[in-house]
């Protein structure tokens, strides 16, 4: 058979995704503060937009006037908001469409702020006036520098010029615990340099503050702070030359081992706890911030309700008139030709709106069902949470399970019980006998880390004895689950809690 290369026509059909509908997909996964900052850029490129910051700037009192509050905060609101059970009848999802309800504006207090101004006035004896004398500035936070920007600032004054390019090099390799983590040869091989040019200078970095910075290892970082202590002497280095004899307790062969009697050792132990094992921890100014909550859960009367958090989530407007006015002087004279911009911006602007509508009240359709499940966790706790998955709240409010995906990823919600991320609601759930239904693993490790902290010391509870424990209250639970789910809370075996009670008895 003969092959020749040949022209079809075919016709098929093919999804296609617009870039606005990708814009569109964007907005979903995005948090409110990311929220602010793309409205921001657009606000840049398309001048018919208005991005409104007054709702995060408008202070709100969390006072007996609340409801006085709440109406100043949103001039169109005529009726109290609506509950959760109310949006939600007969477990259908949230059907109010938010931009038209005027409880989506922000309960995010801020009346910490002023309960320092009322503080102050108060302790100044008098009310506070224009003409008082108040040193607002005093009143912000002065926080301290950073690990890096301290060990920064001591290189400038403490190491020689000659090593400081190389003392900034290794200060950038710092991890936040303050060890060095990275070792010596491997930093050699990838900068050309020597290890004992490396060795000098890391000798010099490591009498900086924090005492122990720059240290390899735990024994090297408790060491530098026992020479700083000036308490570095043969048993405190035999001690920490045998970290792992240490941590199993075994007093005796570390008092053989340094020819010593029994209480010279636990003198040396003493000493060694009142280390910092990771003194870069003190130094969190480094770490990025947490983010304020997406969402807030409140209590109200009726029930529960669910608010965007306004503070965090500016408004969108529309120059409708300033593009009117902008359209009827060109007719005036004549530029016809930008009429193309013209239609385009506002295109883009009326669709920018349109999306953000629809991402806030895809939102609270989503939280509020979530809410609506987890109503027994707001009330009573992480041992109430109940399993759910993402199909589960997606058939309730009638979209994809990508969509959920998509919203609860990054949306942090604040609810009576503490903020967490949305995917801390979705869980797994574990057969029980109960006539309740199953139960989350999220309360079943709850339940085992509830049930670890309140052991006798002496006698640790074993992973069989936790399960045992948690199937008799009625949930079906095998000794291997207990062990994987003990590994995840990072809490360690029973042997080795014994050890450390046993260390503490010591002590």
């Amino acid at each position: 058979m003969q092959l020749m290369p040949s022209i079809k026509a075919k016709q098929k059909q093919s999804l296609i995704i617009t870039p606005q509908l990708q814009q569109a997909i964007k907005l979903l996964q995005m948090t409110n503060l990311e929220i602010k900052q793309f409205l921001d850029d657009q606000a840049l490129e398309n001048p018919f937009l208005d991005v409104d910051h007054s709702d995060a700037e408008q202070p709100i009192a969390a006072t007996s006037d609340h409801q006085n509050a709440d109406h100043q905060m949103a001039d169109a609101a005529t009726e109290a908001p609506a509950s959760l059970t109310e949006l939600t009848p007969e477990n259908n999802a949230l059907s109010d469409d938010p931009t038209e309800n005027s409880d989506m504006d922000n309960r995010y207090s801020s009346s910490e702020h002023d309960t320092v101004t009322h503080t102050s006035s108060q302790s100044s004896g008098h009310n506070p006036g224009h003409g008082d004398d108040v040193d607002w500035m005093g009143q912000i936070a002065n926080p301290e520098p950073g690990l890096h920007a301290k060990v920064i600032s001591q290189i400038e004054l403490a190491i020689a010029p000659e090593h400081a390019g190389v003392a900034y090099m290794l200060t950038d390799m710092l991890a936040p615990t303050g060890w060095l983590d990275t070792p010596l040869d491997q930093i050699a091989t990838q900068t050309g340099l020597s290890e004992d040019r490396l060795e000098a200078v890391l000798a010099e970095l490591q009498h900086l503050e924090p005492v122990g910075v720059f240290a390899r290892n735990l024994a090297e970082c408790l060491k530098i702070q026992a020479i700083d202590a000036d308490c570095y002497d043969h048993v405190m280095a035999v001690v920490l030359d045998h970290l792992d004899v240490l941590g199993k307790g075994d007093i005796a062969s570390l008092a053989r081992k340094a020819d010593c009697d029994h209480d010279t050792i636990i003198d040396a132990l003493t000493t060694i706890r009142s280390f910092n094992p990771k003194p870069g921890e003190a130094y969190s100014n480094d770490l990025p911030p947490l983010s304020e909550p997406d969402v807030i859960v409140r209590k109200t009367a009726d029930g529960w309700a669910v608010d965007l958090n306004r503070s965090t989530l500016p408004t969108l407007h529309i120059k409708e008139g300033y593009a009117d006015a902008i359209a009827e002087n060109m007719k005036s004279t004549g530029q016809s030709d930008q009429n193309e911009f013209i239609a385009n911006a506002m295109g883009s602007a009326r669709w920018l709106k349109r999306a953000l509508e629809q991402r806030n009240e895809t939102t609270i359709k989503i939280c509020g069902e979530i809410v609506r499940q987890q109503q027994d966790f707001m009330k009573y706790g992480m041992e109430a949470l109940k399993p759910m998955l993402l199909k589960t709240v997606a058939d309730a409010v009638g979209m994809h399970e990508s969509t959920i995906s998509r919203v609860t990823n990054g949306t942090v919600i604040n609810t009576p019980r503490g903020t967490f991320s949305l995917k801390a609601f979705f869980s797994v759930s574990i057969v029980s006998d109960q006539g309740e239904g199953n139960m989350a693993a999220t309360a079943v490790r709850t339940r085992i880390q509830h049930l670890i902290k309140s052991e006798n010391p002496k006698k640790p509870l074993s992973d069989s004895d936790i399960a045992s424990e948690i199937s008799d209250q009625g949930i079906t639970l095998a000794r291997r689950t207990v062990a994987k789910y003990r590994e995840m809370l990072r809490i360690p075996s029973s042997s080795e809690r014994r050890r450390l009670g046993r260390m503490q008895m010591i002590g």
